[in-house]
């Protein structure tokens, strides 16, 4: 043991520090130096660190030795059994694994700094004083070093990556060796929504945190996979496709991810090194359902869960409910080093696997079917409001769900032609008023009361000169436009042409007060969601109340303009919202529906609130199908491996070891 006193003159017993440990892991808010420190005051000695964590991971490390259990990934090949352990002549399943990923900024780590150096005296160093350029800014403060050394300790083999496992993935080097490698050029129907890659956001606290958070994949049952500390960064692509690499090599094939941005992330493993490999082994990226409300109605028809055959009754939110416990360990952590930050991280996670999600993992099957049998005792009502609706068969439903795709496809780009007459229509607009402007400039008329007053000649000739500059501008403009458009007569208010495309403009003006008023409503949610979850203090819940109110009101300015806009609408007027349907909307995507004003949608089966309604409950039965198939798989999966590895593997390997080692034997019992 390094750093043991020859001669010990204190000591604490070790059944006194599992308790530390086991109340730590049921109670994260509880840190090993509140307890320690009251144990020394009340034995009235000072306070000294403890090597107890060391002590048991040594031990556990012989333990795997002996049972040769140590390899570089047999904790991540032997995670989850319903998940890993296969067996033979079972149905084969169309994901093999479910898993999801996501970030967490609770579990941060405080850099311990020097005192900052002191100013420099510019008047002093004369010429070798730094440059402007080099002396940092008001916004730059002068920081000191880190004051603790390279720790080059580990923790979670196989499942805890490194910094240097994942840094292998950052933007920069994808940009040197891919060609054209951009995150944020591919057309994506939700691109525009989702920017928690950007680290714009966590820029002010690279001063103050050395790791910003946690980033954690866990299987469909809750066991954790694989996890990674955010160095200095927000959510960086780098730690999803680190977790993806990792996965694809030791899993294989038909893995299904869910991400929150799980459209976004589909475009970033397509355009990494990981394409080819992804594509290969058939990895699909989805969107969970908690997240699936922020989404569009078509990203929702591609990855959203409810709408993907062979999820079973999987919401693929896993993380969102691991870190709603997991936030309990931050202020416990907060100023450790970077190895007991990371040793007290695994240590819950592993605890939690062990103490919690193993066991209750059986009651979670039993759970799990119960609310399957129960969503397939409804499948005649289902099947008898279908029919109302006039789907005779599942094609139908399935057609409606096709058919919506297809129509939100068409909508999610303007026609090339219909925006260059936009255009044109605009720069005919502004040609028109730089030809009145520059006419108003022509003549100057002269008065009796005029008369004998400064000259302004000089000051007209330049505002007339301006107006000539401007006008042949305008005029260079719409001649352009109407070579690309191959236009031989110039449009005026009185054609046909002129008409048509001012209701084009109309309808623009329209689609805009539909994307201002949804981007309230959204950022209301996420606040509802965020004042009512677990953790969320007084004072925040306060300001997030006082926020919602203001909120509320800017939605009903919002919700008037869009009305005006709609019922401005040619030949026919766009639907009209009531502020009961605007706070009632359950999936954003609902605003999709009102976006096209080129045919009406409100006679189609799919459009109507009772087909969307019963699609959705004729989904959620044949997940529930599939929620049987996979259960009736994963539970022979659990039972088998209980008795394997229990009976089978662990008794005869224990007894083996007693022959030689007695001591080793004892502790692989209590493994």
């Amino acid at each position: 043991m390094p750093c043991a006193p020859f001669l010990p003159t204190t000591a604490i017993s070790l059944q006194t520090l599992e308790v530390f440990r086991v109340t730590h892991l049921h109670s994260p808010h509880l840190s090993i130096h509140l307890f320690v420190k009251s144990i020394c005051n009340m034995h009235g000695v000072p306070f000294k660190p403890y090597l107890y964590l060391s002590i048991r991971a040594g031990i556990e490390a012989r333990v795997f030795a002996a049972l040769r259990r140590d390899g570089p990934d047999w904790r991540l090949k032997h995670a989850c059994p319903p998940c890993i352990y296969i067996l033979e002549g079972e149905l084969e399943l169309k994901f093999s694994m479910l898993y999801t990923v996501d970030g967490n900024d609770s579990l941060k780590r405080i850099i311990q700094r020097d005192p900052a150096p002191a100013p420099i005296d510019t008047d002093a160093l004369g010429e070798s004083a730094p440059t402007a350029s080099q002396a940092p800014t008001a916004s730059e403060p002068i920081l000191g070093e880190s004051s603790k050394g390279v720790d080059t300790r580990q923790v979670g083999k196989g499942i805890y990556l490194t910094r240097e496992q994942v840094d292998q993935w950052c933007k920069e080097i994808m940009e040197g060796l891919v060609p054209g490698y951009d995150e944020d050029n591919e057309e994506n129907p939700c691109a525009e929504r989702w920017r928690n890659m950007k680290v714009d956001l966590t820029k002010k606290m690279w001063g103050v945190f050395e790791e910003t958070g946690l980033f954690l994949a866990l299987c469909r049952h809750g066991f954790v996979l694989l996890l990674a500390d955010m160095v200095r960064s927000g959510e960086l692509s780098k730690y999803p496709l680190a977790i993806v690499a990792k996965m694809l090599e030791v899993f294989g094939k038909d893995l299904g991810l869910g991400y929150d941005i799980g459209c976004r992330f589909a475009t970033t493993i397509r355009r990494s090194l990981l394409g080819k490999d992804a594509a290969r082994c058939n990895h699909r990226c989805l969107v969970g359902t908690f997240h699936g409300h922020a989404h569009n109605r078509l990203c929702q028809s591609r990855f959203l869960a409810i709408y993907v055959a062979g999820l079973g009754l999987e919401d693929l939110e896993g993380c969102e409910r691991c870190f709603a416990k997991s936030n309990a360990l931050a202020s416990s952590i907060r100023y450790m080093s970077v190895y007991h930050c990371r040793q007290a991280i695994w240590e819950y996670f592993r605890h939690t696997d062990k103490f919690e999600t193993y066991q209750n993992l059986s009651t979670f099957l039993l759970n799990n079917y119960k609310q399957a049998l129960a969503l397939l005792d409804t499948r005649p009502a289902v099947a008898a409001a279908l029919k109302k609706l006039g789907a005779e068969d599942e094609e139908t439903v399935e057609g409606w769900l096709k058919e919506e795709g297809e129509y939100l496809q068409g909508l999610s780009k303007e026609p090339l032609q219909e925006t260059r007459e936009m255009e044109y229509y605009k720069l005919l607009m502004v040609l028109c008023k730089s030809e009145l402007l520059a006419a108003s400039q022509i003549f100057s008329i002269q008065t009796p009361s005029t008369i004998g007053l400064r000259d302004k000649t000089a000051s007209q000739e330049t505002a007339q000169r301006h107006s000539m500059e401007s006008h042949r501008r305008d005029l260079l403009a719409v001649q352009l436009m109407e070579k690309q458009m191959d236009i031989e007569k110039r449009w005026t208010p009185e054609c046909k042409e002129w008409e048509a495309t001012r209701k084009m403009v109309s309808r623009r003006r329209y689609q805009h007060c539909i994307d201002t008023l949804e981007g309230l409503v959204v950022a209301c949610m996420f606040e509802l969601t965020k004042m009512n979850m677990s953790q969320t203090g007084y004072s925040l819940r306060k300001h997030i109340a006082n926020a919602l109110k203001a909120r509320s009101t800017a939605i009903r300015v919002a919700l008037v303009k869009y009305n005006a806009a709609a019922a401005a609408l040619c030949p026919e007027p766009g639907r009209e919202l009531s502020w009961e349907e605007v706070v009632e909307y359950a999936f954003l995507a609902n605003f999709n529906l009102l976006r096209d004003t080129r045919q009406d949608i409100r006679k189609k089966d799919w459009a109507k609130p009772a087909a969307r309604y019963a699609m959705d409950q004729y989904f959620k039965v044949k997940h529930a199908e599939e929620e049987i198939l996979h259960l009736n798989v994963e539970i022979p999966r659990l039972a088998t491996f209980i008795r394997d590895d229990e009976e089978a593997s662990l008794l005869a390997q224990e007894a083996e070891i007693r022959f030689n080692n007695p001591h080793l034997a004892h502790q692989v019992t209590l493994y």
